[in-house]
């Protein structure tokens, strides 16, 4: 690659901050893994209540099954619902600008565009992970903090800034 700098100032909109909640939340962090275990085991107690067959085992297994079913269900709904409200918050509809990053040999250097604050500088080898999906990359320079770069909005091609990325990062681009 022969880029030395890429420059990328981020315009983010509602859509894309919602499709990274989602994949930070269910793929990354498996978050579904324990709702999808408790609804498993309280439907199985569920079943063993009704196979029973003793006085109330019906009422019991409805109980179970509606719990089992409706927590999971509630924890979903509910972690969808603080995301639609962040988007909100953020005001990024219509879509707006929010930061502009600066890859080059050294690292990633990041500027508020809504605040006035120092930019903030992580190097390559500190970043853990970046993951390309299919209108964006997610580039993670903590495990918990991430900044998105959508599709079209770097100084190169899309395919170019992966390619930089996998060339600083190596297998921590994915």
């Amino acid at each position: 690659m022969t880029t030395n700098e890429i420059t990328i100032p981020v315009t983010l909109d509602a859509k894309t901050f919602k499709r990274f909640s989602r994949f930070d939340m269910f793929r990354l962090r498996k978050r579904w893994v324990r709702p999808a275990l408790f609804a498993l085991i309280l439907t199985a107690f569920a079943a063993v209540a009704l196979l029973s067959r003793r006085p109330q085992s019906g009422l019991i297994a409805a109980v179970l099954l509606a719990v089992g079913l409706g927590l999971p269900l509630v924890y979903i709904g509910s972690f969808l619902s603080q995301v639609n409200l962040q988007a909100e918050r953020q005001k990024l509809d219509p879509p707006r600008r929010v930061y502009t990053l600066r890859l080059d040999f050294d690292g990633v250097r990041a500027t508020n565009d809504q605040r006035k604050e120092d930019a903030q500088v992580v190097r390559w080898a500190d970043i853990p992970a970046a993951y390309r999906r299919k209108n964006c990359v997610y580039l993670y320079v903590a495990p918990t903090r991430a900044y998105l770069l959508p599709r079209g909005q770097a100084s190169v091609p899309d395919d170019d800034l992966w390619a930089y990325l996998k060339e600083r990062m190596g297998d921590r681009a994915k």
